[in-house]
């Protein structure tokens, strides 16, 4: 049993894409077979110590090399040696496949309060497992990376530290890209707002809820987009569809309070019926498309295996802006054709 076991764990794991459960494994772990005695269990890894990258657990598998099993390392010096190891192995296992994004598989070993992640391929044989101080840095990368995508640098690459004691001139590269477009989103914007000229010249009111609408609606959006990146990366099977009609829902009660709120202020304090019906409608339907643009951008990225955090922070923000905006005019514009 244990020669064959040398064999199986001298395999050579092939290569796997950057940052996935399969480029993070490591196939040196103790491996044993449901049969084996605690007693050559222990002996198995005084003999290996050295060879092992992590020793947490024990993992049980098949003569075909399927993940069938797993224990701790301290059941090992608490149980009989002639007990079995089919015995004391927990059979529920959580496990994940080798192309798991490596965000997914920290978040899968915090929820479950594991310290190593066993990796199988599609038939469940076991290939390696990601240990813990990868976890651990592989949660830190992630945070990082978040963070610098929220806050529109465009290049992500090493430390916080790394990144703020880097050269004026490639901070400059770094920060440029996002700018020059949410630059460009703005003079959109301005485009659209000369385009209404007229109506801001017979409402001069209009112009003060500009920045109210704009702002609401990307503070909306901002909450919405968070929500949906965080479930994406915990939860593999989320029904996206159910989802994207929950969060929709969501979305046109908060624009529907909120819109009533600036509506009614507007209406009794500049003494304007017309400019509270703007409001409450703009406000509703530029919210509600918000959350439509901060789901949609997330989910068209994750399909196309980019990260969704990238359609974070700059990237929706100058979207959820010019589409607010147009809203905005076109609802006040329609309304002065009723009235």
């Amino acid at each position: 049993m244990i020669k064959r076991y040398d064999k199986l764990n001298m395999e050579k794991i092939k290569k796997y894409a950057p940052k996935t459960a399969g480029s993070l494994m490591t196939a040196q772990v103790p491996l044993v077979f449901k049969e084996q005695t605690i007693g050559e269990v222990q002996k198995l890894i005084f003999e290996k110590m050295k060879e092992f990258e992590t020793i947490n657990y024990v993992y049980v598998i098949d003569e075909n090399r399927k993940l069938i099993g797993v224990f701790s390392l301290k059941e090992v010096f608490q149980k009989p040696k002639d007990s079995k190891v089919k015995e004391i192995m927990e059979k529920n296992l959580i496990s994940c496949q080798a192309s798991a994004d490596q965000e997914r598989v920290a978040i899968l070993a915090l929820k479950n309060n594991l310290k190593a992640i066993p990796v199988v391929d599609k038939e469940e044989k076991f290939l390696g497992v990601v240990p813990s101080d990868i976890i651990l840095d592989v949660l830190h990368q992630e945070h990082v990376e978040d963070i610098l995508l929220a806050g529109g640098l465009s290049k992500v690459e090493g430390t916080i530290r790394e990144l703020t004691t880097a050269k004026a001139g490639a901070l400059v590269r770094f920060r440029l890209p996002w700018l020059l477009l949410g630059l460009l989103g703005g003079v959109f914007a301005a485009q659209i707002i000369g385009f209404f000229e007229n109506i801001l010249k017979s409402q001069l009111l209009l112009a003060l809820f500009i920045p109210i609408i704009v702002y609401m609606s990307d503070a909306v959006a901002t909450q919405t987009e968070t929500l949906i990146i965080r479930r994406i990366a915990i939860d593999s099977k989320l029904n996206i569809k159910k989802y994207f009609l929950r969060e929709i829902k969501i979305g046109s009660f908060l624009a529907l309070i909120l819109g009533a709120i600036l509506g009614i202020f507007a209406t009794f304090w500049w003494q304007n019926s017309f400019l509270g019906m703007v409001l409450v409608l703009a406000m509703f339907f530029s919210i509600s498309l918000s959350v439509i643009v901060a789901m949609s951008i997330p989910l068209i990225l994750q399909k196309f295996r980019k990260d969704p955090a990238l359609g974070s922070g700059p990237f929706a923000t100058i979207i959820t802006d010019i589409l607010s905006i147009a809203v905005y005019f076109i609802t006040a514009n329609f309304l002065l054709q009723i009235f």
